[in-house]
């Protein structure tokens, strides 16, 4: 059985186990479970397939070409007064018109058990949140996009976009807060994070370098809720990471210590988070400073907008490994214009330097403007395009990847 699949069966189990957990509870706690497959129809055009320079490429070699997906997917979410779940999963087939060779399948599974009424029963106020996030595919994306509140933290999606790479990733993190005395709590987390790479599908001559990653991470720290909407914490954190080169012949082991003071503001049509701290990496025996800016709009409404700006530590896996002062920074809007048509678009930039030379350096710019329009309350249309523009700055061998992909896609969605 695929990974994926064996993920996706794990959280479908847990899912039975909290629903019955749920049905033995007060009776008259009410639930509500909606499961929602969908079938995706696209076609796009590639610039640039291999995500790789031309002089990387063997002679002749084509690189742009025309793909072809078939894509399924099914959420199932619950909720009721012990329980917020979702599961989201999905698989799809591409074929390339030219490039028969890179046809393939790929697979990825988002999960989360938000357990706040089900602690609360036994710690009022508690929180619980366990989360998941599974991929495999050989077109790694660079930057979380359409990510919502649960989302998880991914620290291999800061903008270092590797070449066409067999690649699977999954992190997994459980968050909780427990409280003290009126307001004073304890929160904690701890998350575990992996990327492994298969075959290469650009010439290893290139120095197209992979390192194998693990990640385990863990934090600890008192928090205050001002009020129901306001909440500061205080949070020091600790990140263990092992990493070695996909052919064994490198190993590189780091740590990072990090001190962070956070405010978050809830409110009902908008959520704020600030944090701002300084993180040591060793044995690079280097320190920076670290901060982090959220705002994210209510969903709901006409106009949705996301900011995240950061400025942390995150391992590289690509050319060279060690860590890296990663900066992201991205925006994304959803302007609904009518019942049936909408448009979105969003700018994300990378900049990761490895320490503690600084001598290689990433630098990753993505834009993307879509238009969707709604045929029924189950079908749509979507239509997009996106520009990226990748660079590597490294004594030796620079170099400079630029894509551009159009696609329409067409989605029926049982809901």
């Amino acid at each position: 059985m695929p990974c994926g699949s064996r993920w996706a069966a794990l959280w479908l189990l847990v899912f039975q186990v909290l629903f019955q957990i749920d049905a033995v509870g007060p009776p008259h706690a009410h639930a509500d479970t909606k499961v929602i497959p969908s079938v995706t129809l696209s076609e796009r055009y590639d610039s640039n397939v291999f995500f790789a320079p031309p002089e990387f490429l063997p002679p002749g070699q084509r690189r742009s070409d025309f793909v072809s997906t078939v894509a399924g997917g099914l959420q199932v979410l619950h909720k009721s007064r012990s329980i917020e779940a979702s599961l989201t999963g999905g698989a799809d087939a591409n074929a390339y018109a030219y490039n028969s060779s890179l046809n393939y399948f790929s697979t990825t599974a988002d999960a989360y058990a938000k357990l706040d009424g089900l602690v609360g029963q036994f710690a009022e106020g508690a929180h619980l949140l366990i989360s998941e996030r599974f991929r495999y595919t050989p077109e790694q994306p660079s930057f979380l996009t359409g990510a919502k509140g649960q989302a998880i933290d991914d620290p291999f999606l800061r903008g270092i976009q590797g070449f066409r790479a067999n690649t699977f990733s999954n992190t997994t993190a459980v968050n909780a807060e427990y409280p003290v005395f009126r307001g004073l709590g304890v929160q904690g987390s701890y998350s575990f994070s992996l990327y492994r790479v298969g075959s290469i599908l650009v010439l290893n001559t290139t120095g197209a370098t992979f390192f194998d990653t693990n990640l385990h991470s863990w934090s600890v720290g008192p928090s205050y809720r001002i009020s129901p909407v306001d909440h500061l914490s205080v949070t020091y954190q600790q990140s263990l990471v092992t990493q070695t080169v996909t052919d064994g012949s490198q190993n590189i082991e780091y740590n990072t210590q990090e001190l962070w003071a956070n405010y978050t503001r809830i409110m009902p049509e908008w959520t704020a988070t600030v944090r701002g701290g300084v993180t040591l990496i060793e044995p690079a025996s280097q320190a920076f400073p670290t901060a982090v800016l959220s705002i994210t709009s209510n969903p709901e409404r006409s106009t949705s907008i996301r900011l995240d700006l950061s400025r942390r530590a995150a391992p590289s896996f690509f050319i060279v490994g060690g860590a890296t002062i990663s900066n992201v920074g991205q925006v994304e809007v959803t302007q609904r214009l009518s019942k049936r048509f909408s448009l979105r678009g969003s700018f994300s930039y990378g900049y990761n330097e490895v320490v503690p030379m600084k001598t290689v350096k990433f630098e990753n710019l993505n834009a993307v403007a879509g238009l969707n329009y709604s045929l029924s309350r189950t079908t749509s249309i979507d239509l997009f395009y996106s520009y990226n523009d990748f660079k590597l700055t490294q004594p030796g061998v620079p170099f400079d990847v630029v894509r551009d992909v159009v696609m329409l896609s067409l989605t029926t969605q049982w809901k």
